[in-house]
């Protein structure tokens, strides 16, 4: 980063009615051989002895807000005339390095220091380093963004310090870095409350998305909104408080020049105060923010309880209804398994009642056919002789025939209804089988 260089002398200020230029010119540094920018601090001689020039080395705050954050992003050779100069200190070096931003006014051998830095969060970023030497030069290092720039903060700006005794001072840099500060921060707690407003509203009516955790990640993203104001409104309050302590010790390093002329610092005490009541008033509505936040989580929260709850309500319902189904279902299985029983048991009668039948047919089958094939006329002759015996003699062969294809029959399929009909050994009718056999 190439820094560029700005200064205006104490009687260009009183020539142009005490007011800063518009636009504000910045040159770049030439070579550090032929530079006296940096060493040479000359005192303006068209006013008095006590005129100074003020002076600022300015560099892009941009890439510093989100890179360049472990050192200051100059050249090796100007930060070690920088250092070599007096024009930063140890302690904003350490600054620099806290990405909380913060500010500090430090007096030391009648050199009075004024150190801020706004928190790094990716938004507006600023850092300054500002020295007032004593009859030498007032100024120092000043990295800003656009939202910072010099034409903001100084642009066609009165300046208010014109004792015509005690040296000038810058303040009027850091102040409006407050103003500015003060003002944007507002408008952005403005823009948190009217979006926390707008969800409290939807949620109020019961429109709430949940969808890919709609709502939770709206809430968690005004959290994280309110967290990085209220380090940026903490970091005014202490920059006003700063600035009054500066203003106390710029009136302690030249009482013996004031002379009673004090309404300059009595002017800045008044203004800083002013935006220190602003900014007061931001931190009030801040605080509100975490409660308002917690209270829309409390209530989406219990929306998904009763949604839950309705839901485990309907599921018991259900359960109850299919337990009433499966208790039914049970009662007509057991139905069932009655008729199931009784309709066995009526076959297994009707099985004894056919087996007693089928031996029974077995018994008087075989004679019944011997007797149909002895009564064959065209076959047999068994009329008996005119004054015969009634018996025919050959009366035995019907027996000779029948008994045995009786017995051969119910040899041959008793075995065939035990396979077929293994109750048949439990049933009445078994031992005729038996008996049969």
């Amino acid at each position: 980063m190439e820094p560029v260089k700005f200064e205006i002398s104490d009687s260009k200020l009183e020539h142009n009615n005490w007011r800063f230029p518009a636009t504000l010119k910045t040159y770049a540094l030439r070579e550090l051989e032929e530079e006296d920018f940096l060493v040479n601090h000359k005192i303006d001689r068209s006013y008095d002895d006590s005129t100074v020039r003020f002076k600022l080395l300015v560099g892009k705050g941009v890439s510093a807000n989100l890179l360049d954050t472990t050192k200051l992003p100059f050249r090796s050779d100007i930060l070690e005339q920088v250092k070599k100069n007096g024009w930063i200190s140890d302690e904003y070096e350490h600054l620099w390095r806290r990405d909380g931003g913060g500010s500090a006014c430090l007096i030391s051998h009648k050199i009075l220091v004024f150190l801020l830095q706004t928190p790094r969060d990716g938004r507006s970023f600023t850092s300054l380093s500002l020295v007032n030497r004593e009859r030498a030069h007032c100024g120092g290092i000043f990295f800003t963004d656009e939202t910072y720039n010099l034409d903001k903060l100084l642009g066609a700006q009165t300046y208010l310090n014109r004792h015509p005794k005690v040296p000038r001072d810058f303040a009027i840099l850091p102040f409006n870095v407050l103003v500015h500060h003060v003002e944007e921060t507002l408008g952005y707690v403005q823009k948190l409350s009217r979006e926390l407003t707008s969800t409290e509203k939807r949620i109020a009516e019961g429109n709430i998305s949940l969808d890919e955790n709609g709502d939770y990640k709206l809430l968690n993203r005004l959290n994280l909104e309110h967290l990085r104001l209220q380090r940026r409104s903490n970091f005014e309050l202490e920059l006003a408080r700063n600035l009054l302590k500066y203003l106390t010790e710029y009136q302690n390093l030249w009482s013996a020049l004031w002379e009673g002329g004090t309404s300059y610092l009595e002017e800045m005490r008044e203004k800083i105060e002013q935006q220190m009541r602003y900014a007061e008033q931001v931190k009030v509505d801040l605080d509100i923010v975490p409660r308002r936040i917690k209270g829309q989580s409390k209530t989406i929260f219990n929306f998904i309880a009763q949604r839950d709850n309705a839901l485990n309500i309907q599921l018991a319902q259900s359960s109850r209804r299919i337990a009433e189904e499966s208790r039914r279902d049970n009662l007509l299985n057991i139905e069932i398994a009655k008729a199931t029983a009784q309709v066995a048991e009526e076959t297994r009668q009707d099985s004894a009642a056919m087996k007693t039948i089928a031996i029974l047919t077995l018994t008087f089958l075989p004679g019944t056919a011997v007797a149909s094939v002895f009564s064959m006329n065209g076959m047999f002759n068994w009329s008996p002789a005119p004054g015969g015996q009634i018996a025919s003699p050959y009366l035995y062969v019907f027996f000779v025939v029948t008994v045995p294809l009786t017995i051969f029959l119910y040899i041959a399929v008793s075995p065939q209804c035990c396979q077929c009909y293994p109750e048949a050994a439990h049933s009445p009718s078994y031992p005729l089988l038996t008996m049969g056999s």
